[in-house]
C-alpha cells in the first residue's frame, strides 16, 4: 500500500469523543467494548454535571481508534445508540472562545494525553 493511499482524514486522531452514554456506565465496560479494536492508552469518564454521558477514549494506534470510530457510532450499548466522533481540539477552542463548551485547561489536559504514559488498570 503507498504512504498517500494510507493518508487518513485530518481530523482522524487517536481520541475519540462518545456521546449518549448511559449515567450508569463504567470505565471498565468502556475498556471491554473499545478494547475489541486496540491498545487503549486511557478512558475518562464524564463525571461532571454537564459531562455526565459522555468519555474520551485514548487508542495507541489511530488506525485502531479510526476503525472503533466506524464501527461503534450508531451502535445499540446499553440500550443508547452511542455517537462516536474524533476529538477536534480546534472546535472545542473556538467553542471556549465563544464563551461555551469546555475550558482551555480541559482542553490542554486532552491535547497532552498524547504524551501521558501508560496506566495499567
Amino acid at each position: 500500500m503507498s504512504t498517500s493511499s494510507r493518508k487518513l482524514q485530518s481530523e482522524i486522531n487517536r481520541i475519540l469523543f462518545v456521546k449518549n452514554l448511559s449515567y450508569n456506565v463504567t470505565s471498565e465496560e468502556l475498556y471491554d467494548l473499545f478494547g475489541k479494536f486496540g491498545s487503549i492508552r486511557q478512558i475518562r469518564l464524564g463525571n461532571a454535571q454537564n459531562t455526565r454521558g459522555t468519555a474520551f477514549v485514548v487508542y495507541d494506534d489511530i488506525q485502531d481508534a479510526k476503525m472503533a470510530c466506524d464501527k461503534l457510532s450508531g451502535f445499540n450499548f446499553q440500550n443508547r445508540y452511542l455517537v462516536v466522533l474524533y476529538h477536534q481540539p480546534d472546535k472545542v477552542a473556538q467553542t471556549t472562545s465563544q464563551g461555551q463548551g469546555a475550558t482551555n485547561t480541559e482542553h490542554k489536559s486532552m491535547a497532552d494525553i498524547a504524551s501521558t504514559p501508560r496506566r495499567q488498570i
